[in-house]
């Protein structure tokens, strides 16, 4: 039996039907099929192309010949007497050894590189401007170029550190240091001192008669005032001349301080001396208690000196905060002048910013008193800043804890009232960009751009003495002085609700700023404004109320006093609501930035109360005050007049 029987057997007795599926032509189709595709499958295989064989690759990868690089010493080691149980990131301070350090801390680490060209390359390498290199942490022997936030007491602590700076440079090669010293009479004292200063600072670096074979330090001198002066003009290595250069300086009278001129002549001079010989660093070490008269060319000089690859140091001032200028407590020196008293004399020796950050707001207490920024003046700290230099901010007073009185504070220094830890301000930089970038970034946010717009506008003053006594002699006598007292306030309150409008147009973006700085700067503008907004609204809220009909609890009394208080209460809610909102920024300012001056002036307007209250007194309506009276001769003042005609006194304007 053939398999087709035994198909349709097993079929059958599966289905129990006699037909099965093989029945009829069936089988000799599945035949024929299977035929035709055993020939199909032939003709295919003979006419398809075989692949070719493939062949393993082998890649044999070889890093390229390398120079061993030159070690280079390093300028400054830091060692830590410290004893730990093993080395480097496996130490017991692995964690802290591995993370990035620099100056600033930041979420993010920025490492700036100098790269001025790229040779036998088409690829172009932009040189990064203004960024100072930052870390997860801070290190206090990480030195940074560029440092504008170097308190000292004095200018003789500045020459000390200009000292390391000089022998840094002279491990790496030959330096040429161009003395620039202000000529004016506010400076006189501090030549005389740094003069004396500078035999110790030569000794310290081996200069003093070291010989051929000692350290190769050239120095140049020059003074400015009116005019820029050549004192030593050929770089020198002989100490003594430098000394006695500096010693002969004259004092310029004329009131005008050529800063930018005088440095940036200062160093065209030094790099011509510098391109004759073998190669050369430049130091312009330049010494002012001033901006300068030409602060416009700030920009030009700072191109030509970081172009010549010549960094600037400044031994100057201290900004004082948000203002450009302060008072200086002159003590005069020359016998032909009356030296009696000393004078207070008004000098520019600010901002600290491009752009004015700080809304001023009266307030008629210590808030309103100058107080140090923490920074020395914009154009000179960004020219340290961007040449690589340090600014040095000297105050005789800035060891101080407390306020500074007029009497505490030190002849020829400014009267700033606060001074502030220079490691805190160090977070609070401001930022030394190009005119064109700053605007570029206000106009990112709105916050930023609405501080410094409210920043320029004028002052502005709360109510200046509003009258709170309110004696009754009868109910419309009573409700014409409330509205007169009203009158102060409809003056004022347009003044503040434009600042206000402006300020509160950037507060969209306000939780967009990273910065501290102008995070602190918005914050206390807001609050400050607020607060002033809301005793105006009140004082008027709670005259208009009283207008209405004031009754007193005690029929003896006949005189209604306004008084300030803290809380704010029955002047609607929308005034309610504002006040929260002042304390609320008010009290950001001083949790998130303790120690700087926006805390201090913050806590300042916070103990002033924002609301009012009514007490009722008595005060004898209509009866006549005798005021005290006196008269008679004073035997001093006849006996001033017998005195000799007194000295003149030095004209202020031309310190």
């Amino acid at each position: 039996m053939g398999p087709i029987q035994h198909v349709r057997r097993w079929w059958q007795q599966q289905t129990g039907e006699e037909e099965t599926p093989l029945d009829g032509d069936t089988p000799a189709w599945l035949v024929s099929l299977g035929v035709h595709v055993c020939v199909l499958l032939g003709m295919a295989s003979a006419i398809t192309p075989r692949p070719e064989p493939v062949v393993p690759a082998l890649t044999i990868l070889q890093p390229p010949e390398t120079e061993e690089p030159e070690f280079v010493e390093p300028e400054t080691v830091a060692i830590s007497e410290e004893v730990t149980e093993s080395a480097g990131a496996e130490s017991q301070n692995s964690a802290e050894a591995a993370q990035a350090v620099a100056a600033l801390v930041a979420e993010e680490s920025v490492v700036t590189v100098d790269a001025a060209e790229v040779l036998d390359s088409d690829i172009t390498v932009e040189q990064i401007e203004d960024v100072v290199p930052t870390g997860l942490e801070a290190n206090e022997n990480f030195q940074v170029q560029g440092d504008v936030a170097v308190g000292t007491s004095g200018a003789s602590g500045a020459v000390d550190r200009l000292t390391a700076e000089i022998a840094a440079s002279l491990e790496q090669r030959p330096t040429i240091v161009c003395w620039v010293f202000d000529q004016s009479v506010s400076l006189s004292g501090q030549r005389r001192d740094i003069a004396a200063r500078l035999d110790r600072v030569f000794d310290e670096l081996g200069v003093i008669d070291a010989g051929a074979s000692g350290p190769q330090l050239f120095h140049l001198v020059y003074g400015y005032g009116d005019t820029v002066a050549e004192v030593v003009g050929k770089p020198t290595r002989d100490v003594d001349t430098v000394v006695k250069a500096i010693q002969s300086i004259p004092i310029d009278e004329s009131g005008v301080e050529k800063t930018f001129e005088a440095i940036q002549t200062a160093a065209a001079r030094a790099d011509k001396a510098r391109s004759s010989r073998q190669s050369r660093n430049v130091m312009v070490i330049a010494f002012t208690d001033e901006v300068g008269n030409d602060e416009q060319r700030a920009d030009d000089v700072a191109a030509f000196c970081r172009g010549k690859g010549v960094r600037v140091y400044v031994v100057g001032v201290p900004a004082p905060f948000g203002m450009r200028q302060v008072q200086m407590k002159f003590v005069e020196f020359d016998p032909k002048y009356d030296a009696g008293d000393e004078q207070w004399a008004v000098v520019d020796q600010g901002p600290e910013t491009l752009r004015p950050e700080v809304v001023r707001v009266r307030s008629g207490r210590q808030a309103d008193e100058p107080i140090d920024s923490g920074f020395g003046p914009f154009s000179l700290s960004k020219l340290c800043a961007q040449t690589g230099g340090i600014y040095f901010a000297v105050h005789a007073n800035r060891g101080a804890s407390g306020r500074v009185s007029d009497k505490a504070t030190a002849p020829m220094a400014s009267r700033l009232r606060r001074f502030f830890d220079p490691e805190v301000m160090r977070q609070y930089k401001p930022d030394y960009l190009s005119a064109a970038k700053i605007e570029e970034m206000l106009n990112k946010n709105k916050a930023k751009k609405a501080l410094v717009e409210a920043a320029q506008k004028a002052q502005i003053s709360p109510l200046d003495s509003p009258q709170t006594t309110f004696p009754r002699e009868d109910d419309g006598k009573l409700a014409l002085l409330f509205s007169e007292a009203q009158k102060a306030a409809a003056v004022l309150q347009p003044k503040i609700d434009a600042v206000h409008g402006i300020l509160a147009a950037g507060q969209v973006d306000r939780e967009k700023i990273t910065e501290k700085r102008w995070q602190a700067g918005y914050d206390l503008a807001m609050g400050r404004v607020l607060a002033v907004k809301v005793r105006t609204d009140a004082y008027n809220q709670m005259l208009a109320q009283a207008k209405s009909g004031l009754k007193f609890k005690n029929p003896a009394n006949d005189t209604w006093v306004l008084e300030p208080h803290l809380e704010v209460k029955n002047v609607g809610s929308q005034t309610e609501k504002l006040a929260a909102q002042a304390r609320m920024y008010l009290e950001r300012v001083v949790g998130e930035h303790p120690g700087t001056p926006w805390a201090m002036i913050a806590a300042e307007e916070l103990a002033i109360p924002l609301g009012y209250a009514w007490k009722e007194t008595h005060t004898g309506v209509g009866k006549e005050q005798m005021g005290a009276g006196g008269g008679g001769n004073n035997p001093a003042d006849a006996q001033r007049k017998m005195l000799a005609p007194p000295k003149p006194k030095r004209p202020l304007k031309n310190l």
